[in-house]
């Protein structure tokens, strides 16, 4: 036994040699890999490439190259939370003195999955006929260089593979030309000999925390360079090209020592080099120039400081901040208070938390000069907004501004542009996010913000008793604390009780145990409904968390989630695995959906992961076999109420399961319709909510405009789209009376182009779900059994798609509105 423990620990110490030695000396096989072919495996288990970087920092190293400036370019899978890993290429700064000790955290200037991490056990191959594959552990296929854009076997075929000390990963040919490299597909950062073309973008990530792609992009044209926060444009550098030789297509902008421009014009000029120099457009908006010079990674410096004020930026002053001559403040100090007194810059909040429950005590408090990013991007946007209110046309209001954002409960800002010759009407446009928002003294800003607030709810009845001492105010003042006390302690009794006493209830959980289980609630998935959602583990099994962001706000929602998916078990509904209700904590555990949500596959997702026919009709039907099960199969019958892309969530085989039960609502088998208020979320309400009786028919209008986006590939309301193709609903009702609705497939699908008559059926299969009258749509044990081949599609009734109707909420001149649906995220991805 001890020759054998002996024996182990010699070799152990020899391929620790090995390591060190050829990490150290760089031999060329660290440099390029070769065929016939090549696979790692994401694991730790004796693998002398997988190193720790601390905390929970990890990386998986396949090459290395070194640079003349101190720095190590290395190509690998990297971790900063020690699970979730992207494939890419980061830069690292060594001691060129004793043992080349890497010093400071990797800095990653190229990814290639960063909106589709990987985990432990994801494999990496070279292939034989020359392409670079990434499958996550379970097999599926999550990146390539063919999935990018890039056709390898249908060109030269690559024999190798080769990272330069620039950070240039290259795939070569038997002639060692380049078949592909990641310099032509940067995602956030540029680094010195790397260039923009045409058509290709800088994306920010979401986060600090998060590789994902974020709001803030610059768009690369033939006329400069264009700076955007989602679709709103905050700066651009516009000129006209002297030449552009013989190919637009090529025309490029080359990031130099110290310079950017192209070929004929220098756009900035930049600090010259000393160290190792990299580019990054970060999630604030600005476009910094980083220098790494031993442990540190300094800014040299802000690229578009000489062009962009401090105002002008899109997140200068956070949430609800208002930026005024470089400072930011509050609107209002009677409403809002800065989140940080040290940190202005952070932004504000409401001194009173705005509550969906209570919309009929919202108010608005008016803040003159504001203007909101560029003139351009505030006209465009609010003529979106005149076109999704068609009664607004060109002459809106700024009572019918007000009043539309009273209605909405996502608008946190109304804003509103009154015409110069004309002091009623104007331009309006409702704001979810109170951002890049600043004021001017100049009176000329004709533009007035009107903030949100939540008014004071009524007060309690309180029955008045006389007291004629100073002694009896105190003896019923001490019993009335008394009561409170007592009060308070029976309720939350009752309320635990209550909550222990669930029938069919899941597992309930301390709050304790899900902070243990989440990491203290670090790993965000993304914002639902009515709280957050987190990832974590309990034993073997990973779960997903949802926090509600308030009890007052949350705990009807809370029950209706635990006793509604309590009872239930389908296979396309997300499975509740436990709860917790303890003191103030609600708090709801689910299985954990591998790939997410739906949204983020037909919505926001890569051209390399376009989702296939046959995967979008499983999708479909999954969704329609959940409801079915909701509507027609419980012993109660049961209304989702809020069936959009963000509530499908996706296993790892891409099979669909209803979630986010918080706004359902039980419907007895004698009643054929019920009063409720209105909730969901706008872009997929049916047009019966405006009468507020409803039946379990609002999810199956709901269910067909989750068919046509996931047909089309895109949002029913997409401002980036033309006026006219902005609505899709209304698009579509156009396209089917011309006959013409193949041309809305989502072009970026050519397996979809394969099955066009499917495809046709399908839409008009959505089209029968959008009747605007109720009645006519069909059951959701109809739509299972149409999908299923089991029964036929029905001649759909008519083409309208579109409500009309009168308003009864607001009085709007005695116009006659049209039912436009609107898209307005209230729940992210799970």
């Amino acid at each position: 036994m001890q020759t054998v423990q002996l024996l182990r620990v010699f070799i152990i110490i020899t391929l620790s040699f090995m390591f060190f030695y050829c990490f150290h000396q760089q031999l060329p096989c660290a440099h390029a890999i070769s065929l016939p072919s090549s696979t790692a495996k994401n694991t730790s288990f004796l693998d002398y490439s997988t190193i720790s970087l601390g905390g929970n920092s990890s990386a998986r190293l396949f090459l290395q190259s070194r640079s003349s400036s101190n720095t190590l370019a290395s190509f690998g899978l990297y971790s900063t939370d020690n699970s979730s890993f992207v494939l890419c290429v980061m830069m690292t700064y060594y001691s060129s003195g004793y043992a080349d000790l890497v010093i400071g955290q990797p800095q990653v200037i190229w990814s290639a999955n960063r909106n589709f991490p990987v985990g432990w056990n994801a494999i990496l191959s070279f292939t034989g006929d020359g392409n670079l594959l990434l499958h996550n552990s379970d097999g599926t296929l999550v990146w390539s260089p063919e999935t990018a854009g890039t056709s390898i076997v249908g060109g030269s075929l690559a024999v190798g593979m080769r990272l330069y000390g620039s950070g240039n990963l290259v795939l070569f040919d038997r002639n060692h030309s380049s078949v592909w490299q990641s310099f032509d597909y940067p995602t956030d950062t540029l680094v010195i000999g790397q260039s923009l073309c045409v058509g290709v973008n800088l994306i920010s990530n979401a986060s600090v925390t998060s590789w994902t792609s974020g709001q803030v992009n610059l768009h690369t044209r033939l006329n400069g360079l264009h700076f955007y926060f989602g679709s709103a444009s905050y700066y651009k550098q516009v000129f006209q090209p002297t030449s552009l030789g013989n190919s637009t297509s090529q025309y490029c902008y080359a990031f130099a020592n110290g310079s950017l421009g192209s070929p004929n014009l220098q756009i900035f000029s930049l600090p010259l080099a000393r160290s190792f120099q990299f580019m990054r457009l970060e999630l604030d908006g600005h476009l910094r120039l980083y220098e790494m010079e031993e442990a540190t990674v300094r800014v040299v410096f802000d690229v578009l400081s000489n062009d962009v004020k401090f105002c002008d930026y899109p997140m200068a002053c956070g949430e609800y901040g208002v930026c005024i001559n470089g400072q930011c403040c509050c609107p209002s100090s009677s409403y809002f208070r800065l989140q940080d007194e040290w940190h202005p810059d952070v932004g504000c909040m409401p001194l009173t938390s705005l509550s969906c429950n209570h919309m009929g005590y919202h108010q608005l408090v008016p803040i003159g000069n504001i203007s909101y990013f560029s003139d351009d991007s505030f006209q465009s946007l609010a003529a979106s907004f005149s076109q999704k209110k068609k009664s607004l046309a060109t002459s809106a209001t700024d009572v019918y501004c007000k009043q539309s954002c009273l209605e909405e409960c996502s608008c946190k800002v109304a804003l509103f542009h009154y015409d110069s010759h004309d002091g009623n009407t104007g331009s309006c446009l409702l704001l979810s996010q109170a951002l890049l928002l600043s004021q001017t003294k100049s009176s000329a800003n004709h533009t007035l913000a009107f903030f949100k607030i939540q008014g004071s709810l009524p007060p309690k009845r309180r029955t008045s008793i006389a007291v004629g001492s100073a002694v009896g105010s105190l003896v019923l003042f001490s019993i009335a604390i008394s009561i409170f006390i007592w009060r308070k302690c029976k309720k939350r009794e009752e309320e635990e009780v209550y909550f222990g006493g669930i029938p069919g209830a899941p597992t309930r959980f301390s709050y304790n145990e899900l902070k243990i289980a989440t990491r203290n609630f670090s790993m965000k998935l993304g914002v639902g409904g009515f709280g957050t959602v987190f990832k974590g583990k309990i034993g073997k099994e990973t779960i997903a968390v949802k926090r509600l962001e308030g009890v007052d706000q949350g705990k009807d929602e809370f029950l209706a989630e635990v006793e509604t998916i309590g009872g239930i078990h389908h296979i396309n509904l997300v499975r509740l695995v436990g709860f917790c209700a303890e003191k103030s904590h609600r708090l709801l555990v689910y299985e954990y959906m591998s790939n997410s949500s739906l949204d983020k596959w037909i919505f926001h997702a890569h051209p390399a992961f376009t989702l296939s026919w046959k995967t979008r009709r499983n999708i479909i039907m999954g969704i329609a076999k959940g409801l079915s099960y909701l509507h027609e199969e419980c012993e109660q019958r049961i209304a989702h109420l809020d069936i959009k892309p963000h509530n499908i969530l996706l296993d790892d085989k891409f099979q669909a399961k209803v979630s986010d039960f918080g706004l359902s609502k039980l419907i007895s088998r004698d009643e054929s319709k019920v009063m409720t208020r209105m909730r969901g979320t706008r872009g997929y309400l049916a047009p019966e909510w405006l009468g507020s009786k409803i039946t379990e028919k609002v999810d199956i209008y709901s269910f067909g405009i989750v068919i046509v986006e996931i047909i089309c590939g895109r949002e029913n309301l997409d401002e980036s789209q033309p006026e006219e193709r902005i609505h899709l609903i209304s698009l579509l009702q156009e396209k089917a009376r011309s006959g013409q609705l193949l041309d809305l497939v989502d072009s970026s699908s050519n397996d979809m182009q394969f099955h066009l008559e499917e495809v046709r059926e399908m839409m008009e299969l959505a089209m029968w779900c959008l009747q605007v009258d109720s009645s006519k749509r069909p059951l959701m044990s109809t739509v299972a059994k149409v999908l299923e081949g089991a029964m036929a599609l029905e001649a759909t009734p008519n083409y309208d798609l579109v409500a009309n109707y009168e308003p009864n909420h607001a009085n709007v001149s005695g116009q006659i509105c049209s039912y436009l649906p609107s898209a307005t995220h209230l729940s992210g991805p799970r």
